[in-house]
């Protein structure tokens, strides 16, 4: 008689180290099982905790059956008890899972105003890495001021889904302490007196807008050195101490809405050199009231047209060339430049469907950098005391209201004959210069003394 086969049944345990919070269904691994007769079928004895895992009967394969369960937190190993068998004959093999804790975002919803250090304090100790909303570090309501001084309790918060307003803290020196790397709204830094530095800002590349203002003690700004495009606005008002924008360097691209106001240190803004782009339907240019700036040869490269352009009240300004390959479009305004000796710059600007002041500019000389100008719905030139005549208006041919006053040695007004021979307009006055002809004076050739 054949002698009778005994069956014998193989195992091994398993054991294997995954990263926390897989997926339902993710395969953990395959449990070895073998026998010398036949196949043999897989189940689970007893796991810890219960319904983590499951097994394929056929295969020994492992999965995830429970997600939930995988959390480092609260299970940081996975255990169980795995039978082999082949009929009456098994054998057990033991599982033994182990997760890898991982750094696991946590995220605040909504709005936040942090008005105080304690609530600075507090909330960092909440280690949140994202905000989906805005963040506001001191009260938003101008005229209020918080104790805040220190922003080392905001150190995991990596990103902002909106704005970032650091607003009103009259104690805060630095904002060590952030490393945003994301911001996807507007970074507002307003009316922190003794600020002196940003930090925490260096793995920005792109914001909203970026609105400086009212920092009297703001110096440095290089945390902002990677920068290379601002979606919209780029606003300095009132910053004493920033005497040039190298820490815009790395700028190429702006949403077209610059404004610069009464930054007294500032001698140029050759900082935005790299700035070629910028992409709003209306670019509104405002740099007034900035009693160092020499010229505006930073936005040389910006190829653009400009809605509203306003240089006023710059009283170390000597040249606007900067301004070259930029047409402006609706209001022009160039007042109270008392160093300014010329208009070139302006040679692209043909059309200005709204108005164009040249006032109370008192080393102004002459005005050839008009001389592309055709259209003007109002023309003003107000008291620019040194002005002899009006070379560079030649081309003008319509211009519904013409005013030209004041202007102590202007005495040559034979650059309108075109406008009033051939051109159009309705009102004209001069009066309060060396010389005021009327319009049939200019016509008939008695055009200058």
């Amino acid at each position: 008689m054949p002698q009778e086969t005994v069956i014998t049944v193989s195992t091994s345990d398993f054991s294997i180290t995954i990263d926390e919070n897989p997926t339902n269904g993710q395969v953990i691994g395959i449990v070895q099982g073998s026998t010398n007769d036949g196949a043999v079928a897989f189940s689970i004895t007893e796991q810890t905790p219960e319904g983590a895992f499951s097994i394929d009967a056929a295969s020994g394969e492992l999965k995830v059956a429970d997600e939930t369960l995988f959390d480092f937190e609260t299970n940081p190993t996975i255990t169980g008890i795995v039978n082999v068998a082949n009929g009456a004959v098994s054998e057990n093999a033991s599982v033994v899972i182990t997760l890898n804790d991982l750094v696991e975002e946590t995220v605040y919803e909504g709005d936040l105003i942090l008005r105080s250090q304690q609530e600075v304090n507090d909330f960092g100790a909440n280690n949140y890495m994202a905000i989906i909303g805005n963040l506001y570090i001191g009260d938003p309501e101008e005229g209020t001021t918080t104790d805040i001084y220190d922003l080392t309790p905001l150190q995991s918060l990596r990103s902002i889904n909106g704005d970032l307003s650091i607003s009103n803290n009259p104690s805060l020196i630095s904002t060590v302490g952030l490393n945003i790397q994301n911001l996807n709204g507007a970074l507002v830094i307003f009316s922190n007196e003794t600020l002196e530095m940003l930090e925490g800002l260096n793995d920005l590349t792109s914001v909203h807008d970026l609105v400086l203002s009212f920092n009297a003690g703001l110096l440095d700004l290089s945390g902002l050195n990677q920068l290379t495009s601002i979606e919209d606005r780029l606003i300095l008002i009132s910053c004493p101490l920033i005497s040039n924008l190298d820490w815009l360097s790395n700028l190429t691209s702006f949403g077209g809405d610059l404004t610069i106001i009464n930054c007294n240190s500032l001698t140029n803004i050759d900082g935005l050199s790299n700035l070629t782009t910028a992409n709003g339907e209306y670019n509104y240019f405002r740099i007034t009231h900035n009693s160092s700036l020499l010229n505006l040869n930073g936005i040389e490269n910006l190829n653009t047209e400009i809605y509203h352009l306003e240089i006023t009240m710059n009283s170390s300004l000597t040249s606007i060339e900067g301004l070259q390959n930029k047409r402006v479009t609706t209001t022009l305004s160039i007042i109270e430049n008392p160093f300014l000796e010329n208009l070139h710059g302006l040679e692209s600007t043909t059309n200005i469907s709204n108005e164009l002041n040249i006032q109370n500019n008192n080393s102004l000389i002459n005005i050839q950098g008009l001389r592309n100008l055709e259209t003007a719905e109002t023309l003003q030139i107000f008291n620019n005391e040194k002005l002899p005549n009006l070379v560079g208006l030649n081309n003008l041919e319509i211009c519904r209201n013409l005013d030209i006053r004041g202007n102590n040695e202007l005495a040559d007004f034979c650059d309108l004959q075109n406008l009033f021979i051939n051109g159009s307009n309705n009102s004209y006055i001069a009066i309060y210069n060396a010389y005021n002809p009327t319009k049939q004076d200019i016509i008939d050739g008695n055009c200058s003394l």
